[in-house]
C-alpha cells in the first residue's frame, strides 16, 4: 500500500510565498483599477461640466464668472471661490438652463455661505463641484487668469486640507494662457497636489 508523502516545511513556505505574492499582485491591480475608475469618472465630470458651460454661454452670452463679487455676493472667505462662483452661476435664479447634478456638489471649506441667496437653493450656501477624490475642481474664467486665488486640497497622507494659490495655467509652447478666450477647469488628480503631472484639465490632454 502506497503512503502519501506529506509536505515538507520548505514546500509549505514556498506555497505561502507564492500565495502572498499573488495576493500582493491582485491588491496592486485592484488599487490601480480603482484609481483608473476615479480618473475616468473625473474626466466624465469635466466633460459634462464643459458642456454645461457652453450651454450657459449660449444662453447668457458668456461663461459664468469666477468671482463672487460679480454676482453681488460676499463670502466668509475666498477659499475655492472660482468653482463656487461657477456653481452660483449655474444655479442662479435668473438662469433656466441645465444644472450640475447635485451628487457632485459639496461644501468643502467650512460650511461657507454668502451674505445673501441668489440661487434656487433654499440657503445662501457656497458649494463646490468635486472630483472623484472629493477635492474641489479649479475653475478660472479667461478674465481672471492673472488673478491669484486660494484653493484647499486634501493631503491624502495627513487627511488635512492644504491651501494652494492658483492662477491660470500657461502653455510652455506658446507662453500664453491655455484656453485664452474661455476658461480653465482642472482636477488635481489622485495625488491631491496642484500642478503635478496627474492633474486632469479640460483644456489639454
Amino acid at each position: 500500500m502506497r503512503t502519501r508523502r506529506a509536505f515538507t516545511l520548505i514546500e509549505l513556505l514556498v506555497v505561502i510565498s507564492i500565495l502572498t505574492l499573488l495576493l500582493g499582485i491582485a491588491a496592486a491591480y485592484y488599487g490601480n483599477f480603482q484609481e483608473e475608475g476615479k480618473r475616468a469618472d473625473t474626466r466624465s465630470r469635466l466633460e459634462q461640466l464643459s458642456g454645461l458651460l457652453e450651454q450657459y454661454k449660449n444662453r447668457k452670452g458668456d461663461y459664468p464668472f469666477s468671482r463672487l463679487e460679480r454676482y453681488g455676493l460676499k463670502a466668509k472667505n475666498d477659499v475655492n471661490e472660482g468653482i463656487e462662483a461657477l456653481v452660483v452661476g449655474l444655479f442662479h435664479q435668473d438662469y433656466d438652463g441645465e444644472r450640475i447634478p447635485e451628487e457632485y456638489l459639496r461644501n468643502q471649506d467650512g460650511e461657507d455661505v454668502a451674505d445673501k441667496n441668489v440661487t434656487i437653493h433654499g440657503l445662501p450656501v457656497l458649494l463646490e463641484v468635486v472630483d472623484a477624490w472629493e477635492n474641489p475642481l479649479v475653475y478660472i474664467r479667461y478674465d481672471d487668469y492673472g488673478r491669484e486665488s486660494c484653493y484647499e486640497f486634501q493631503d491624502f497622507d495627513t487627511a488635512e486640507p492644504v491651501p494652494k494659490v492658483v492662477t491660470g495655467a500657461v502653455s510652455e509652447l506658446t507662453g500664453g494662457f491655455y484656453a485664452k478666450e474661455s476658461y480653465q477647469l482642472l482636477s488635481v488628480g489622485e495625488d491631491g497636489v496642484y500642478g503635478t503631472r496627474d492633474d486632469i484639465a479640460s483644456y489639454r490632454e
